[in-house]
């Protein structure tokens, strides 16, 4: 009895076995439009969307917004492509473009036109056309990114000056436009021109709190693309308000301390030649002072560095002089960069994308409650003080020396 009772419960089971050998829900790689980076512009059609409207494609729609999906191609993945015969000269992705009014509705009608269904959950990067965050507010189009659980939170989000779809398309096959400006992003320990990151997870952080922020920006120029500069997002519009140049944004990461790394070019006054300094160590603190109705900040700068280029002839690099002079210029120029950018972010854009706030509610939390509704018009009349203090540690290859020189406060 018990072994019939035995043989039943394994015949009872057999139908089931197929599904505990794998995934029955799982897709194949191949057969999905892997996602490497998304753009969104102000809607404008591409030239495969109008002539595929005006065959007859074409659906009841408000053009609003455009979405484009960077996928991967077949043979990205070092296979050959479905007809075979795959050439290493092929591209490595492709791009689809959908105009409408809702963006998940324009994802799914690139179901029509690939037999591959668009696959989220891995892509890297967002890039956003200046046209688009001037004229919408973030949070409209950023709700879908949210609400489905498929676009990746870690993904990282920049803006372009000119449409966002151009900055994927490159010359050559060998890259993937999306991933390559994810790669650029490392070079943050060269240059003080790159921001940190911001993904989707930090961005809904900032649309939460209607603060102002950065984004960090990408130019197309012929078929090369670059950093350049920072778009301006200000907190309680949500829109795009401006631009940082490079210089300024160099400037922005000074202020704050996110400093990996980057140079400092400035001129010897006495002799009126360029010359490098480049960081090794940094450090900066923003202090908060409140006396009676008056707000106003200190900025304290300490950097340590080495010349790493001096165009001065005639000097020898032990000379105590001749460091003590080259520390006070590269002050001066910090000094005097962070000024005028500061100018313009006060008085120009009037939001606070330096983290000020943040260190006034960390240190002066009551005065904080009474100003945070209007924190950024607070922010663009309050006096700022800056102080830097510069170490010239080494003078290349030539040899050592410690200067330090610290500029004597401002009146």
């Amino acid at each position: 009895m018990k072994r019939r009772n035995f043989t039943l419960g394994i015949l009872a089971l057999l139908p089931v076995m197929p599904l505990l050998a794998g995934c029955w829900s799982q897709r194949e790689i191949d057969d999905l439009s892997l996602v490497a980076g998304i753009a969104l512009d102000k809607a404008q059609e591409t030239k495969v969307e109008t002539a595929l409207n005006k065959n007859g494609a074409a659906r009841k729609k408000d053009d609003l917004i455009s979405i484009t999906y960077q996928v991967f191609t077949s043979s990205s993945g070092g296979g050959q492509g479905r007809g075979g015969g795959g050439s290493s000269e092929q591209k490595r992705y492709q791009n689809f473009t959908e105009t409408g009014d809702l963006l998940l509705e324009s994802t799914r009608e690139i179901s029509l036109r690939t037999e591959r269904p668009i696959f989220a959950q891995h892509f890297k990067t967002l890039v956003i056309g200046d046209e688009l965050l001037r004229t919408t507010p973030f949070r409209n189009f950023m709700d879908l990114m949210y609400r489905e659980s498929e676009f990746r939170p870690s993904a990282l989000v920049f803006v372009a000056r000119g449409l966002a779809r151009e900055t994927f398309e490159l010359k050559g096959a060998k890259e993937i436009p999306a991933f390559r400006i994810l790669k650029m992003v490392d070079n943050q320990y060269k240059s003080t021109r790159i921001l940190p990151s911001v993904t989707l997870t930090k961005l809904l952080t900032y649309l939460q709190s209607k603060s102002s922020f950065l984004l960090q920006a990408i130019v197309k120029g012929g078929e090369e693309i670059k950093f350049a500069g920072a778009g301006i997002v200000q907190g309680q519009s949500g829109k795009l308000v401006g631009f940082l140049d490079e210089d300024e944004l160099s400037s922005v990461t000074l202020i704050t301390g996110k400093v990996r790394g980057g140079t400092v070019k400035f001129t010897d006054e006495e002799t009126g030649q360029k010359n490098l300094y480049e960081i090794l160590s940094y450090k900066s603190d923003i202090v908060p002072r409140v006396e009676g109705d008056n707000l106003s900040f200190e900025v304290r700068i300490e950097s340590r560095g080495r010349l790493s280029e001096s165009w001065v002839m005639g000097e020898k690099s032990f000379n105590d002089r001749f460091l003590k002079r080259q520390g006070e210029y590269v002050a001066k120029q910090m000094e005097r960069s962070i000024r005028q950018t500061l100018e313009k972010i006060q008085k120009q854009y009037k939001a606070d994308v330096l983290g000020f706030g943040k260190e006034l509610r960390i240190h002066e939390p009551k005065i904080w409650d009474k100003v945070k509704s209007q924190w950024d018009q607070r922010f663009s009349q309050a006096e700022v003080r800056v102080q830097a203090k510069t170490i010239v540690a080494e003078f290349g290859a030539s040899g050592s020396k410690i200067v330090e020189h610290q500029n004597p406060p401002e009146p």
